[in-house]
């Protein structure tokens, strides 16, 4: 632990970063945050920006966020790329801290020792580093998307329903994936701040319309949530590859191209069955979280029991929701910081069994999301992985984890000091 704290430690990091911002912003610029100014430019100059292909290096990339977003990428057209690179990876290290201390919000890490802080804090950034390079180096959204989650959710658990739910109505307007914690806000019988997050995502899609005016605002939102119906019922197609649901029912139940000598699928179904046996799939996972939610229409009893419960819906969005990229699993963070809380009080209470189940499926999640990747395993092998879906595989396995440390039913939790519920 010392080592963790001394100065040559600080040092390395500081200039990790200082090598991490100058290799994304001048050696490998070209990234996702391209579309989104690029978008901007579209809808300034009176086009649609949905449904077109806008370029990004030598691909082209379609924009799936809202009308609001591209009209507050404004400034950014007349920025240099190499400066907006610059903006955006610092406003990320800076989210991604704040990320990292709400934790010490939402559970009693402070009971913990100053070592087993430290190593709670080194293997959550440890377990999800693979994505979070993923999101940095494509200059994606997850990083706003997971901390606005946790930062509404606290302001509105801290009973400041307007702020919570203009942030959350925010980030849902900006990309839709946030919008479970809706539902979940329901489940919990916050009616107050649900309404406040419908009121202010009606006011978000309307807030455009002074620069754009009514017509063309009207037209992008009509547009963009016709884009977001296409992308979800073409999901069994498009989303070969991805770690998602909508990508390993197909690999499992339709017949497909055979890589590397194996064979994924177990039966050749077609398309429509396929679809049923997805959405059927995904109902089974709601159904399962709404059971480890517990009772409906009960409020908020403890942070640590909500945040168990936003570790659940974060884990489970990107398995559900369609088109998402593996950057789009940095929403395991709240799950592994959950199961490294656990592991650490159960190792002090000396439960070995429950530590060692914990302890091998949070193993098994980190073989599958980062000791997958070709920077370690190289192109070929890591290729491989991405055929036989280790990536769902792994958010499956740490799935299991948070079911076995349910806390309403392990009687273990009310040994813990800070984690009675009640």
């Amino acid at each position: 632990m010392k080592f963790f704290n001394s100065l040559p430690f600080k040092v390395f990091a500081v200039i990790f970063l200082l090598f991490l911002t100058w290799f994304e912003s001048f050696v490998d610029h070209n990234k996702d945050f391209d579309i989104f100014v690029g978008a901007s430019d579209l809808i300034f100059s009176g086009q649609n920006c949905y449904e077109v292909w806008i370029r990004c290096d030598i691909a082209g990339v379609k924009y799936y966020y809202s009308p609001l977003f591209a009209v507050l990428m404004f400034p950014f057209r007349f920025m240099p790329q190499v400066l907006n690179n610059l903006i955006w990876l610092s406003l990320n290290y800076l989210i991604i801290y704040r990320i990292l201390i709400l934790l010490r919000t939402f559970l009693p890490l402070r009971k913990l020792s100053p070592s087993l802080n430290t190593w709670f804090y080194f293997f959550v950034i440890l377990c999800t580093f693979r994505f979070a390079v993923d999101n940095i180096g494509l200059g994606q959204m997850t990083f706003l998307m997971l901390w606005g989650s946790l930062e509404s959710m606290r302001l509105i658990y801290k009973k400041k329903h307007i702020a919570g739910s203009a942030l959350l109505a925010l980030i849902i307007n900006i990309k839709i994936l946030p919008i479970a914690l809706v539902a979940y806000l329901i489940y919990k019988k916050e009616f107050r701040a649900t309404l406040f997050t419908g009121l202010f995502f009606l006011l978000y899609l309307f807030l455009p319309i002074p620069v754009l005016g009514y017509e063309f605002n009207n037209t992008l939102w009509h547009s963009w949530f016709a884009s977001l119906g296409g992308t979800s019922s073409n999901s069994i197609f498009e989303d070969s590859g991805r770690p998602s649901l909508s990508s390993l029912i197909p690999a499992l139940f339709m017949n497909s191209e055979i890589l590397f000598g194996i064979k994924r699928n177990l039966v050749n179904l077609d398309a429509h069955t396929v679809n049923l046996i997805l959405n059927g799939v995904r109902l089974a996972l709601l159904t399962v979280l709404v059971y480890l939610f517990g009772k409906p229409f009960q409020k908020f009893s403890s942070t640590k029991l909500l945040f168990y419960d936003l570790a659940l819906i974060c884990l489970a969005t990107p398995l559900i929701f369609p088109h998402q990229g593996k950057y789009a699993m940095y929403y395991v963070l709240p799950a592994y910081a959950y199961c490294f809380y656990c592991l650490m009080r159960l190792r002090l209470i000396g439960l070995n069994k429950l530590y060692q189940k914990i302890l091998w499926l949070v193993i098994l999640s980190f073989v599958c999301f980062t000791l997958t990747t070709d920077g370690l395993i190289g192109r070929q092998l890591s290729n491989l992985t991405e055929y036989l879906h280790f990536i769902t595989y792994g958010a499956l396995s740490l799935l299991i984890a948070l079911i076995l440390l349910k806390p309403k039913t392990r009687n273990w939790q009310n040994k813990l000091p800070g984690l009675k519920i009640t």
